[in-house]
């Protein structure tokens, strides 16, 4: 019983642990993939502005941590079908996440819900989201290795997509796996560098009595990490669109060729 008392008050005196971010992304192609995995010529920008903010209503220095998160998106996507011609969505709200997670040794995963908060799309302007709100679901594995400066990680993410006015464009999966390896630089100070494997699938999807088709991309996403007390900051060279991260493309159907694409954040934790 006095166990059980000492384990509740460890975890109370670390529930009011919170973290705030922000983060940018620009990214450009000049091609995209077709139905048979050839480049064609297409196109495109996407420019994006994030918020993201945890609470931990649990977070144990040894043991399991439970978080309430948000993550709230701006985008503009921009397609230029002919020179001296384009059409955009504008830079506008693309999402709010809801999110509630956790993590336990090797462990962690979330269920959440997304607001699509995207506009519109007219014969004068785009979309920057699929327009459907979506039930997000994601599990994951991170292992650290030479006494914690290496880690392996591995996550499933998966994003139900609701329907809306008769129109589904599918569901979206991304596998992701990497590794990592960090270095201090000084007491208090570290940088960390990995490697990203990144396949994202959208699932066929119907838009009245037509089929929408299904689209996919394999991509490589190198990053760096610079930590140094309470504050974090990153590089990746890839950009995001609603439902996560493309690198550096490698292969793909139905989807854009990602080449030229760089994501840069910021985070505070106490």
């Amino acid at each position: 019983m006095r166990m059980l008392i000492t384990i509740l008050l460890i975890g109370i005196a670390y529930a009011e642990k919170f973290s705030a971010g922000v983060s940018v992304g620009y990214s450009s192609s000049t091609q995209a993939y077709d139905s048979t995995g050839k480049a064609q010529d297409s196109t495109n920008s996407i420019l994006n502005f994030g918020l993201n903010a945890k609470y931990y209503i649990l977070s144990l220095e040894i043991g399991p941590k439970v978080y309430f998160g948000a993550d709230f998106n701006f985008s503009q996507h921009q397609l230029s079908p002919k020179v001296d011609s384009s059409i955009s969505s504008g830079f506008s709200p693309q999402y709010l996440n809801l999110l509630l997670g956790g993590s336990y040794l090797f462990f962690n995963g979330f269920v959440g819900f997304q607001f699509d908060l995207g506009p519109r799309a007219d014969v004068n302007k785009l979309s920057n989201s699929d327009r459907q709100n979506a039930i997000l679901f994601g599990i994951g594995t991170n292992i650290p290795f030479m006494v914690g400066l290496g880690n392996f990680h591995a996550n499933f993410n998966y994003a139900l997509t609701l329907i809306k006015d008769s129109v589904d464009l599918g569901d979206q999966l991304a596998f992701i796996v990497g590794g990592g390896y960090k270095f201090g630089i000084s007491e208090i100070a570290s940088l960390g560098f990995g490697l990203d494997l990144i396949y994202r699938l959208k699932t066929e999807g119907k838009k009245g009595n037509a089929t929408v088709t299904s689209s996919s991309n394999f991509s490589i996403m190198p990053y760096l990490k610079y930590k140094t007390g309470p504050i974090s900051a990153w590089i990746k060279l890839g950009v995001a669109d609603e439902y996560g991260y493309y690198g550096f493309s490698l292969m793909g159907k139905n989807s854009l060729v990602t080449r030229l694409g760089i994501s840069a954040g910021l985070n505070v934790s106490y």
